[in-house]
């Protein structure tokens, strides 16, 4: 009963405070996700299918990359990289706990763990036979968190503390293999592999002090 009332006590905070997002200046980064190497570690990228403008507008993002990368056993991942200059209520980002089942896939396994200097989403989903790893998160001048609500929260703080909110929304999709009784395990290894080698790049080009 306790955690219940305190995470009703910080969804009012946040619903509170929520308008005071509208104070954020929106920041022009020095780069944009485009800037994201082509080659990162043993992983070489590859330009993936832009979204159509109904899609990016329904994301409201205002830059990203779509790739596919390739690692030197031909093992495969998708990265995304979406990067909002500020978060208004008419452009936060979706979350793909929301999006994901909105596609039609079924969630399995999810989870918060810890990765880097913070935390991620580590997503097992399904749709039909096909079954995808997917590790994301919400990353910031200041942190990367998997969780929204604690994203939200921090979403609202930094506007408060420093005058910005802006975001990047990264993800690492890789496929599980059928029939492989450590398929999962492998998928976890390769999606952490590159999103080790991802993460300090998303920082140093998005969000590095200017």
């Amino acid at each position: 009963m306790t955690s219940r009332i305190v995470l009703l006590i910080v969804m009012l905070a946040v619903t509170g405070l929520a308008r005071w997002a509208t104070m954020a200046v929106p920041v022009v980064s020095a780069a944009t996700p485009e800037s994201v190497p082509f080659v990162l570690g043993d992983w070489q990228g590859r330009r993936g299918t832009d979204f159509s403008q109904t899609i990016e507008t329904v994301l409201g993002v205002d830059a990203y990359i779509n790739r596919a990368y390739v690692g030197p056993d031909g093992r495969v991942a998708n990265v995304y990289v979406g990067y909002y200059r500020s978060q208004q209520q008419d452009s936060s980002i979706h979350s793909p706990l929301n999006c994901m089942p909105g596609a039609g896939w079924s969630m399995e396994q999810v989870e918060r763990v810890a990765f880097a200097d913070g935390h991620v989403r580590r997503v097992i989903i399904r749709k039909g036979t096909q079954r995808l790893l997917v590790v994301y998160w919400y990353h910031t001048a200041a942190r990367i968190e998997g969780d929204e609500y604690r994203a939200r929260l921090h979403a609202v703080i930094d506007t408060m503390r420093a005058g910005r909110n802006d975001a990047a929304l990264v993800r690492v999709t890789v496929p599980i293999a059928a029939g492989d009784p450590e398929g999962e395990v492998k998928a976890a290894r390769y999606a952490f592999e590159l999103a080790a080698q991802l993460e300090p790049q998303v920082d140093e080009l998005l969000f590095a002090e200017s």
